[in-house]
């Protein structure tokens, strides 16, 4: 998390540090989509996007909708902005269909973050 972020929301603290398994969704997804449809991938991992769409390559194409977080400023280290995801999206063949108003600063009023729905049409 970058100062951007923990400065806006004091709330916003590291207060450890755990490790946990990742996968792809690649190698657990397709057990869960067999009869599923139309399905819906929600994203919401903290400046990980493009690591979780790098992660679905092969089970994107079978998915309807993604939800995600669209950052417009840096507020995680490394992390791909809103532009980034969106054309990445649309090369997949998503639409750009809903922006939601999601984090701002609330001193200044700038929207430092919004939520976006993609969908097939």
């Amino acid at each position: 998390m970058l100062e951007t972020h923990s400065s806006v929301e004091a709330t916003a603290a590291y207060i450890g540090v755990e490790s946990v398994p990742i996968c792809k969704l690649d190698s657990i997804a397709p057990q869960y989509l067999q009869n599923a449809n139309p399905t819906l991938l929600k994203i919401d991992t903290q400046g990980f996007e493009w690591q979780v769409l790098d992660g679905a390559s092969d089970i994107l194409p079978r998915i309807q909708g993604v939800i995600c977080e669209l950052s417009l400023v840096p507020l995680y280290g490394g992390q791909h902005l809103w532009l980034d995801i969106i054309k990445r999206l649309e090369a997949a063949g998503f639409t750009l269909w809903t922006i939601d108003k999601g984090f701002t600063d609330p001193a200044s009023g700038r929207s430092l973050q919004v939520d976006a729905s993609f969908f097939r049409v």
